[in-house]
């Protein structure tokens, strides 16, 4: 069974992006409050439903900011 961990490190690494220090935090939050059916959910901004692990929302908090919302994704380094 695929953890909540592995599933937003293999979307963040399809969406092109980064994995931050901060993602385990979140995959445990995700974990507690809304267990592995809802593990996309946004612990930080639980109501809005369009806030979720690469939403469109997401997406534009990163291209903008440079990390979205939950500081677990980030733009990925031009190296």
């Amino acid at each position: 069974m695929t953890t909540i961990l592995e599933k937003m490190l293999q979307n963040c690494k399809k969406a092109g992006y980064e994995p931050t220090e901060n993602i385990q935090k979140i995959a445990r939050a995700k974990t507690m409050m809304f267990g592995d059916k809802a593990w996309k959910r946004c612990p930080c901004d639980g109501q809005n439903e369009k806030r979720f692990c690469i939403s469109e929302l997401c997406k534009s908090d990163i291209e903008r900011d440079g990390i979205c919302h939950c500081r677990c994704y980030k733009k990925a380094s031009s190296e």
